[in-house]
């Protein structure tokens, strides 16, 4: 009987491992260039893209800071004039922090069809907008593609703990989330 005790409590230890993923590999963060600005998603802040000439711009909603344990989306991040992306900004700690010392955890680029098909932006050595979905496979190899028939196509590049996706709308290329997951229990502001 004690044996059967020691087996269950062994198996029952080895499933609790494998089920939080303690052997899961946190992976590599894309290479994100901003008009030849790295940015890293999971590292940086808005604050160590300021003598890049980078801001932070909050829409005229007033945040200064985050409170602790909290996250906030929706900030945009501009250089001269000009926005390039949206941010979401992780305040992990458990004091208030203020909002350009926060940690990047997802970039955001939008209307790239359209008002912003001119950024300068690299993901990987590679300036993706424009591009057919043909070339985009091409230039990511490793890219899974979604083989939806639907007008709206979500494609993903996936490493550990990060990602990029790419949605065409109508076979043209609209958004891209380059994003490092992040604990989203965290009360968002």
């Amino acid at each position: 009987m004690k044996m059967i005790k020691k087996i269950l409590c062994i198996s029952t230890f080895l499933a609790a491992v494998l089920l939080t993923g303690c052997g899961s590999e946190p992976g590599t963060p894309p290479e994100v260039l901003l008009d030849g600005t790295s940015v890293v998603v999971g590292e940086s802040t808005p604050a160590s893209l300021s003598d890049a000439g980078f801001e932070t711009d909050d829409l005229g909603a007033m945040i200064y800071e985050l409170p602790e344990r909290s996250w906030v989306s929706s900030i945009f991040l501009k250089k001269d004039g000009k926005t390039y992306t949206s941010l979401s900004l992780v305040n992990d700690t458990k004091e208030s922090k203020f909002l350009g010392s926060c940690v990047i955890e997802e970039l955001s680029f939008y209307a790239l069809d359209d008002t912003n098909a001119d950024l300068n932006i690299s993901i990987n050595g590679v300036n993706p907008i424009g591009m057919t979905q043909e070339e985009l496979k091409a230039a990511y190899p490793d890219l899974e593609m979604d083989d939806n028939e639907g007008d709206y196509l979500f494609h993903y590049l996936k490493d550990g703990d990060y990602s990029v996706r790419f949605q065409y709308s109508l076979g043209v290329l609209t958004d891209i989330v380059v994003a490092h997951d992040f604990d989203k229990s965290y009360e968002t502001k």
